[in-house]
This record gives structure tokens, C-alpha cells and sequence, in this order.
């Protein structure tokens, strides 16, 4: 019995602790998977799109039918970083550290190209090496 109560007693102090922190409960993993279709800060609308599976990433420009290469990805939702594998198109093994954030049917990544730094926050800054991309569900 008391190690019922004490397992209760913990769901519930984590269940809190979350919610003051502004988390929910939600499973990034599960969250970020289908269509995604938008751009970066002044690109035409809707020039980059994302099909991301639970282990893949394939990316195509979707005004010109272009492929923009394809990969794998890991995510840790704790810290909200993404690390991309790309495995095809040039560029090949490159890794691309970055940031996201899931907000209902929007996804923003920022990620950087050439450095080995992930970007401390989700702005678009390419004089950096830093590029944002904000795309929506599309499905």
C-alpha cells in the first residue's frame, strides 16, 4: 500500500511540475511526424516540404518538385534539439545540429549548415550560419 500511495504521490508531483513549467505532456516523437509545408523568413510560401516518419527525414522544394536530399534525425524533447543525418544530395554524411519547437500545427527549426555549434535560440540570423525554418501540418 505505501508503495502505491508513493507512486501516486510521484505521477502527481511530476503531472505539477510539468505543468508549472508550461510542458505538456505530449510526445514530441509522435508529435512531429507527416507533411510539413512552409519556408524561411522570405522565401516564396510554401517552398520547403517535410515528410518526416518516425526514422526519416525527406525534404523536396514543393513549388519545383526538386528533391532537397534526405536523411535520419534524433530528437531530445527534454532540450528540445534536433540532430539531422543527411545521406543523400550533396551534403552527404553532414550533420546538422539544431533547435525546434512543436506549437499545435506549427514546427520551427532552426539549424545551422557549415558550424558545429547548435544556435542558442529559434531566430532566423543566415549571416550567422543560422537558418529558421516555421513550416505547417499539412497532414
Amino acid at each position: 500500500m505505501k508503495t502505491r500511495t508513493a507512486l501516486v504521490l510521484l505521477m502527481a508531483a511530476l503531472s505539477v511540475v510539468n505543468h508549472a513549467q508550461g510542458r505538456q505532456p505530449a510526445d514530441d516523437h509522435k508529435a512531429i511526424l507527416g507533411v510539413w509545408r512552409g519556408g524561411m523568413p522570405g522565401d516564396p510560401p510554401g517552398s520547403i516540404e517535410l515528410l518526416i516518419t518516425p526514422t526519416r527525414i525527406t525534404g523536396r522544394n514543393a513549388r519545383t518538385g526538386e528533391s532537397l536530399g534526405e536523411g535520419t534525425y534524433q530528437l531530445n524533447p527534454a532540450t528540445k534539439t534536433i540532430e539531422a543525418y543527411r545521406q543523400e544530395k550533396v551534403g552527404r554524411g553532414k550533420t546538422y545540429l539544431g533547435r525546434y519547437l512543436l506549437e499545435g500545427n506549427t514546427l520551427k527549426w532552426v539549424s545551422t549548415s557549415r558550424r558545429k555549434q547548435r544556435p542558442a535560440d529559434l531566430v532566423h540570423r543566415p549571416e550567422r550560419d543560422q537558418y529558421l525554418m516555421v513550416l505547417e501540418r499539412q497532414r
